[in-house]
């Protein structure tokens, strides 16, 4: 009976994925790992001599798409993604390269710049993408993954953020510690992701009373996206001496920093006048007084997922595409009165 790869790894107790990488001579596993392999394949009988000789350069590419910049400019969330990627990739035997693809720039000619280092695979970071851009990438016969983002239209593996989930989950949090006068801390920068945190926010609205669920929806204060631009904008929206929800939503920690200078600055104390939770655990939340409570998102484990992924595609053929959805966790902090508890009676707004 012909030994396979599944019996190798079966015995060695590592992924028939590792095996596989090893016997075809590919990249994706460590030297010693490797040898292991190697020899306990020729102990067993395994004819993997065939199989030696890499069919790629070893290196694959971490090309992050920037429409505007205005997104990466904002926040340490993508250094975090990057050193994920980075990370995994160096403990797979991969060498990165990492470029930048600029939508104001000739997209022929960055194309050609891909395909000159003949890369084995490409992770794609693309927040800041459509749909139409993604189409570009078809004609590279390359595998890509895409991170953080999803395009229906393409058949291509991604991994990202559950924004859906995550904003609802932080609005049913708020609304679980009494908070039913809800507030929107929404980006002026449309990409998907602040989009889907959009629809979450609206979602969870609904499990209001009718009339507070309107309030809510028309409650969305457009902010931009850095903490100075985010403040400036939540001053004009006070100035106009509105009334203020008990709590606010924000679409990331960038902006609910900024929003929380500017609510000081309005004579509000927080959380004991107003609340806020962000999205994406950032050190700018760290660094507040309160500190602030927000979704912790694994920024690193995305990355890494997403080399493993492509490192699947590029060991063995796999036929069906995957969507890897990362849930964010509440963390709590300092900035979210609990109304519920005895000594914050609801009755209390």
């Amino acid at each position: 009976m012909a030994v396979t790869a599944k019996a190798i790894a079966q015995k060695l107790g590592i992924s028939p994925a590792a095996v596989s990488l090893a016997l075809r001579g590919r990249p994706g596993v460590s030297e010693q790992t490797r040898s292991r392999i190697l020899a306990a394949a020729q102990e067993m009988g395994y004819p993997f001599e065939s199989h030696a000789s890499p069919t790629h350069s070893g290196m694959i590419q971490l090309v992050i798409y920037k429409r505007h910049g205005k997104i990466f400019s904002d926040t340490p969330f993508f250094d975090h993604l990057t050193e994920g990627v980075a990370e995994q990739a160096s403990k797979l035997g991969f060498h990165l390269s990492i470029s930048y693809f600029y939508g104001n720039q000739d997209p022929q000619e960055q194309l050609k710049s891909i395909r000159s280092l003949k890369s084995s695979g490409i992770i794609l970071l693309a927040t800041e993408m459509r749909s139409a851009d993604i189409q570009r990438f078809s004609s590279l016969d390359i595998p890509i993954v895409v991170l953080d983002n999803f395009f229906p239209t393409v058949n291509l593996d991604s991994v990202e953020i559950d924004n859906h989930y995550g904003a609802w989950n932080a609005v049913r949090y708020l609304i679980s510690c009494g908070h039913i006068r809800l507030g929107y801390l929404h980006s002026s920068v449309d990409i998907r992701n602040f989009s889907r945190r959009y629809d979450g926010y609206l979602s969870a609205c609904r499990a209001l009373p009718e009339n507070r669920a309107k309030d809510a929806a028309r409650r969305i204060v457009r902010v931009g996206t850095t903490p100075d631009a985010a403040a400036k904008d939540l001053r004009a929206y006070l100035s106009k001496d509105p009334v203020l929800p008990t709590a606010f939503f924000a679409d990331n920690d960038s902006i609910a920093a900024g929003c929380f200078q500017a609510l000081q600055e309005y004579g509000l104390r927080i959380p004991q006048d107003i609340s806020i939770i962000g999205f994406d655990d950032s050190s700018l939340g760290r660094l507040l007084s309160p500190q602030l409570t927000t979704m912790g998102v694994n920024k690193e484990r995305m990355g890494a997922l997403a080399v493993n992924r492509l490192c699947e595609r590029l060991s063995q053929p796999v036929p069906e595409t995957v969507c890897i959805l990362l849930r964010p966790e509440i963390v709590i902090r300092g900035t979210v009165l609990d109304h519920s508890a005895p000594e914050h009676p609801s009755s209390a707004y």
